[in-house]
C-alpha cells in the first residue's frame, strides 16, 4: 500500500500532489470515502511513482552542501563560488565577479547564515520585481512576505497578501516572474478555474511550460 497524506477541504474533485521529496499529499473533498480514495490512488499509480522516481532522481542530483570554496550557489539563476576569506565576524556578500563571499566565522553554522542572506535577497529582489510586474499589469496587492515553505512557491490571501518562498530566488529570474505573475492574477481570480489559466495566458503565453519547468526542477531548491 503507498502512504500519503490526506486533506480534506470543501474542493469538489480530488487531487494528488508528489512532493518534492517524493511524499504524496492527497486532496479531497469531504465526505469522499477511503475505499474511493484507494482505489483512485492505484488507477494513478503509474504516474505517482514516475513523479517519485524524478524527484529521486533530482535529490541524488543535488547532493548535500559541503560549504567548501568553489561551491556552486543560485541567485536568481545565476551562479556564484562559494569564496571563504578569514574573518571573525559574519558577513556575507556577493561579489560583482561571480562570488559568494563569506568570512570563516560563517562556517560555524555555513547552512543558518546562507539562508539568512538568501532571505534578505530574496526580500529585496522579489518586493522590487513584484512592484515593477503589478505596475504593468495594473494590478495592487496589500503587502509582501517571504516564508521559508518548501513546496510552495507562493500564495494570495483574500485580503490581497503576497506570501513567497525565499527558495524561489534560486530558480531562473523568468521563473520567479511566473509565479510571481501567478500570484497576481490570483488578485483578480482567485480559483485556478478556465477563466484563471486564459488570463495567465493573455499575460504570459508561456507560462504552461515555465510552470513544467519548475516542477520538474524544484530539487534545486534545497540548501
Amino acid at each position: 500500500m503507498m502512504n500519503y497524506k490526506i486533506i480534506r477541504s470543501k474542493r469538489k474533485t480530488i487531487a494528488l500532489q508528489v512532493n518534492s521529496d517524493a511524499t504524496l499529499t492527497v486532496r479531497i473533498p469531504y465526505g469522499v470515502s477511503m475505499g474511493y480514495v484507494e482505489r483512485f490512488i492505484e488507477e494513478k499509480r503509474t504516474w505517482i511513482e514516475k513523479k517519485q522516481a524524478q524527484f529521486s532522481e533530482l535529490k541524488a542530483k543535488y547532493k548535500p552542501r559541503q560549504y567548501v570554496n568553489g561551491e556552486e550557489f543560485l541567485f536568481a539563476g545565476k551562479p556564484y563560488e562559494l569564496e571563504i576569506v578569514p574573518g571573525s565576524t559574519a558577513r556575507i556578500a556577493l561579489t560583482t565577479d561571480g562570488k559568494l563571499r563569506i568570512t570563516e566565522k560563517c562556517l560555524q553554522a555555513p547552512k543558518h547564515y546562507i539562508e539568512w542572506f538568501y532571505k534578505q535577497f530574496a526580500k529585496r529582489h522579489i518586493t522590487a520585481r513584484t512592484k515593477e510586474i503589478a505596475e504593468v499589469f495594473g494590478y495592487k496587492f496589500a503587502s509582501i512576505k517571504i516564508n521559508s515553505a518548501k513546496t510552495r512557491w507562493g500564495s494570495c490571501s483574500m485580503r490581497g497578501n503576497l506570501n513567497f518562498s525565499w527558495r524561489l530566488v534560486i530558480m531562473p529570474e523568468e521563473m520567479i516572474d511566473y509565479v510571481i505573475v501567478h500570484e497576481l492574477v490570483h488578485l483578480e481570480i482567485k480559483d485556478h478555474s478556465k477563466r484563471f489559466y486564459a488570463r495567465m495566458s493573455e499575460l504570459m503565453p508561456d507560462h504552461r511550460r515555465r510552470e513544467k519547468w519548475l516542477k520538474v526542477n524544484s530539487g534545486m531548491s534545497t540548501l
